[in-house]
């Protein structure tokens, strides 16, 4: 038990340390869902858009306060927004609205890493497979599905989902990390090097991601025996 709770919280930790993305402001404000907006309030989401990506979230939460519920947007704004300030019940509530929405993918992607941090890794693997089913050219959600399968100890099955993320967006700062990380964890340390000096990750910082690859070691948190591999939705 001691144990299950140690991995559960070095998940935690990696999850927070930012290794797994957040959506970008041009691939999750594409589409309203047809909901017309006027030209004050698109000015008013861009100014919340730039303010969660620069980590500004109590701000943002105080301007969505005015917000209209109805808008894909908001929602997503919001839980990313309530995520990041520890509002995880609040987050997960406004996630489960978008996954009802034409912005379902976020809905989905987010829910799951809530699960994730909660240590459901089984749940999070089932609603972060359901957002890469839905939005398959998302750089963003394969990385983090990727991300999902090192929880899983299938490090293979995680350097295909970042190398698709690099290949859909090259450059993926987060997914080249998390590629080189699989790669530590796969026993390829060799690789792993080459690849940070080539994408200019310098050696300190590599060496905090050897530090989060121990993460993933403890045997509780793979939970092999709670997946079903491939199992449908």
């Amino acid at each position: 038990m001691i144990k299950d709770k140690l991995s559960i919280c070095s998940l935690t930790l990696v999850l927070l340390s930012g290794c797994a993305s957040m959506p970008s402001s041009q691939q999750a404000s594409v589409g309203n869902c047809d909901i017309p907006v006027s030209k004050k309030e698109s000015v008013t989401l861009d100014l919340i858009e730039q303010q969660v990506a620069e980590k500004q979230y109590y701000s943002a939460l105080a301007y969505l306060e005015k917000a209209p519920d109805s808008s894909p947007r908001v929602l997503r704004l919001r839980a990313e927004a309530q995520r990041n300030t520890g509002m995880l019940n609040e987050a997960y509530e406004s996630y489960r609205n978008l996954s009802l929405t034409c912005m379902a993918a976020y809905g989905h992607a987010g829910m799951a890493k809530i699960l994730a941090v909660r240590g459901d890794i089984p749940q999070a693997h089932q609603q972060m497979l359901k957002a890469r089913r839905l939005a398959p050219s998302n750089a963003d959600i394969r990385n983090d599905y990727g991300f999902i399968l090192l929880a899983h100890k299938d490090f293979k099955g995680a350097q295909r989902e970042f190398m698709t993320a690099l290949q859909l967006q090259p450059g993926h700062p987060v997914a080249i990390r998390n590629m080189v990380m699989s790669l530590i964890l796969g026993g390829d340390s060799r690789t792993a090097l080459r690849m940070a000096k080539n994408n200019g990750i310098p050696s300190e910082e590599f060496r905090q991601l050897l530090s989060q690859a121990n993460a993933f070691k403890e045997p509780a948190i793979a939970g092999s025996n709670n997946r079903k591999q491939g199992a449908p939705l």
